[in-house]
């Protein structure tokens, strides 16, 4: 009997060490079950990398496009007075070029219809190619003239619209030196940008400077200067205040107040480039043809210092006295203030002094009576319509031969609509 019960008790022990054993090795097969979602993880993330994908053309985009759609709103970008950076000005008529043009004056063998509407009808160079891609990310270089400031303004104007229409801007300045922008010409072909402007300090030198660049396969916008026609082949467009078509309106109204009839005497800007003409020769040639008794006096190029102005100013009113009744000056700034102050040193408050704008120092000479009327030339436009027309160019769209800024007559009656000053 016991040793029925010890084989009984002997039978149940091997049963449980049997199902003992069974129970772990099933534990350890399944282990790499219990693994599985670990192993899956990196499939549970594509999601988010396919957002990056999905992200990528709403960051980089169709870089043409983007660029098509910053020119939408053009009028929104503001300069420092509150006006419209980027806004054409009317460009006027072009008359049919005489066979032989008169000159600008004695001294100078320029042709006058050659210089105002240089490029207008020139067979131009074949246009260096757009590519086309839009403007976003493209480099200009431009080159300026001096440090007056309105090319403080001019350069801040620029600055502006190239953020605004994202584009990569460097501004260089050849302190009012031939030879030395001549040189930074030579650096920006080396650094090679995809658009140059160029303000040329002398008309007869920009054909070689424009040349030179074209020749480089670097594609150019000349600004703020005109250059010669012969320079203009190698233009893309060509971007300014219209001088000539200003002064000619500044000079009428001047005209009509003083019933066409008076002494004139020109303080010029320097000599050689398009303001030295459009700004005296122009002036001095419109009242020839259309106010006859507007007679020419004198002119000199005493630069842009207010203490030479003065000087130049007292000398022609101890010199032609009761004669000279109105005189035009190319600055509105330190060529207006030493010419205000020698007027009223004088007490000669009868001469009618009109000049190119709109500085600060201009408008408040109109206000106080010591200016008769100034243009309006937004001076930080100068440098954004050029940049509007490089976008143009990147973007593939056809440019005219010219762009113009807008003009006005400003005088003491609607000076305010023009402050504040943007130098």
């Amino acid at each position: 009997m016991k040793k029925k019960l010890w084989l009984i008790i002997a039978l149940c022990v091997v049963m449980a060490a049997t199902m003992s054993l069974a129970a772990c090795g099933g534990g350890a097969t399944e282990e790499p079950a219990a693994e599985e979602p670990a192993a899956e993880e990196p499939a549970a993330e594509e999601p988010a990398a396919e957002e990056t994908t999905a992200e990528e053309p709403a960051a980089g985009g169709d870089n043409l496009q983007a660029s098509k759609d910053l020119m939408l709103d053009l009028e929104s970008v503001k300069g420092s007075d509150g006006q419209s950076l980027l806004i054409y000005g009317e460009s006027r008529a072009v008359p049919a070029r005489p066979d032989d043009p008169d000159s600008l004056s004695d001294e100078d063998p320029l042709k006058y219809w050659d210089i105002e509407y240089a490029g207008r009808e020139t067979q131009k160079e074949p246009a260096i190619e757009s590519p086309g891609d839009g403007c976003i990310g493209k480099k200009v270089i431009a080159i300026g003239q001096s440090e007056h400031p309105y090319w403080t303004a001019v350069f801040n104007g620029a600055t502006t619209a190239s953020t605004a229409l994202q584009m990569e801007l460097t501004t260089w300045n050849p302190n009012g030196d031939l030879n030395q922008q001549n040189q930074l010409i030579d650096k920006a072909i080396a650094e090679k940008p995809d658009l140059i402007m160029l303000s040329p300090l002398d008309a007869k030198a920009s054909a070689q400077q424009f040349k030179k660049i074209y020749d480089a396969g670097i594609p150019a916008i000349a600004y703020n200067m005109v250059p010669s026609d012969e320079a203009m082949k190698y233009v893309l467009v060509l971007t300014a205040p219209d001088d000539f078509g200003q002064f000619k309106m500044l000079g009428d109204y001047v005209a009509n107040d003083v019933g066409g009839t008076a002494g004139v005497c020109y303080m010029t800007h320097l000599p050689g480039g398009s303001p030295y003409f459009a700004r005296y020769s122009n002036v001095r040639a419109f009242y020839a043809e259309n106010y006859p008794d507007m007679k020419y006096l004198d002119h000199q190029s005493p630069g842009f210092e207010a203490p030479k102005a003065k000087q130049v100013v007292a000398d022609w009113i101890t010199k032609y006295g009761d004669d000279l009744n109105v005189i035009v000056l190319a600055d509105d700034s330190a060529q207006a203030e030493g010419c205000a102050q020698a007027i009223a040193e004088a007490g000669r408050d009868d001469i009618k002094v009109i000049a190119a704008g709109n500085s600060k120092v201009g408008m408040d000479l109109v206000n106080s009576g010591g200016l008769f009327a100034i243009t309006y030339q937004s001076a930080e436009a100068d440098g954004a319509i050029a940049i509007r027309a490089a976008a143009e160019y990147f973007n593939g769209e056809s440019l005219d031969p010219c762009y113009y800024l807008p003009q006005a007559v400003i005088t003491k009656t609607n000076v305010a609509d023009y402050e504040p000053a943007q130098w």
